[in-house]
């Protein structure tokens, strides 16, 4: 069943400078198409954004070769400059009833996926979009580039419903973005990560090299520090399961102590396959705090 989410939990406060900045940024990836889009090429090729000269090999092609320089040595030259490069992107955002269950971890989710995809459409890169539980009778985003799409891709990410009573499986949205590519490129995960059965099977279909995987783990701050106290009762909004509980100093801290081993589990799983895992709380502020902090990890370039 699609539930309708609320707009204030929806709303994306992208204003036009913050949309500017974004294009400022590049998701740092290996795998990338030559000669398409905007990023800066690390392959060196002839009369492509000139930084250097280098000696005239038989085959080069001679629209680039350098006459002026030619002229003041002994030597022809062609002019070498960097391959403007583009890359596949795909985003597999979870959308299931455990991420609304705490407003600002769906709406963190939701800005990291959009700002992503914008900062990604900007450079040329081509950006999918696939929610999961997928929502019946809506398709995911399909592969788009271009600046000229960002506008829609943010209507799309912000207008996603909640999935109630279907399975949180990651591995089927994965294989579904990775599917059509032959060249390999960057996926991107964004979810609680309460549901994991299935993320090793989900990792393992995109491997390294061909593939990057990030790995964002959204948690609320009450998930990873709960204050509660006393009795309480707790519902599963996945499965409905209902949980009667004395809550004290002493369970807070056995939570706590699971919840850090099972963290370390899922980021072992995580980097054991080849990828990046990070643990984003909800509370962070995107560009004062979780931007700066994926920049440090080499995420953001």
């Amino acid at each position: 069943m699609v539930t309708a989410v609320p707009a204030a939990v929806n709303a994306l406060s992208f204003d036009d400078a913050f949309l500017r900045r974004l294009e400022r940024l590049t998701l740092s990836v290996r795998r990338v198409n030559v000669a398409v889009g905007d990023r800066p090429g690390t392959r060196r090729a002839p009369a492509a954004d000139f930084i250097d000269h280098r000696p005239y090999s038989p085959g080069d092609d001679q629209r680039h070769i350098d006459w002026h320089a030619a002229a003041r040595h002994d030597e022809v030259f062609v002019k070498v400059g960097r391959v403007q490069q583009s890359a596949d992107v795909h985003l597999v955002l979870d959308i299931s009833p455990s991420m609304l269950a705490w407003p600002a971890k769906r709406r963190l989710a939701l800005e990291l996926a959009a700002a992503l995809g914008w900062m990604s459409l900007a450079q040329g890169d081509r950006v999918t979009l696939h929610p999961f539980p997928a929502p019946p009778h809506a398709a995911a985003w399909q592969p788009a580039r271009g600046k000229g799409r960002g506008s829609a891709f943010l209507r799309y990410v912000a207008a996603l419903p909640r999935v109630d009573g279907a399975a949180s499986e990651i591995a089927p949205a994965v294989r579904a973005a990775v599917r059509p590519s032959a060249i390999g490129g960057l996926v991107v995960v964004i979810s609680d990560l309460w549901v994991v059965d299935d993320l090793d099977a989900a990792l393992a279909l995109a491997p390294p090299p061909r593939w990057d995987v990030l790995v964002l783990n959204v948690l609320d701050r009450s998930e990873i520090s709960p204050v509660m106290d006393g009795a309480v009762e707790l519902i599963d909004v996945e499965s409905g399961a209902d949980h009667r509980l004395l809550v004290d100093e002493p369970l807070r801290t056995a939570y706590r102590a699971a919840l850090n081993a099972r963290l370390e589990r899922v980021r072992r799983l995580v980097t054991g396959r080849g990828a990046t895992f990070a643990l984003l709380p909800a509370d962070w502020p995107l560009e004062q705090a979780v931007i700066p902090y994926l920049q440090r990890r080499a995420v953001l370039a």
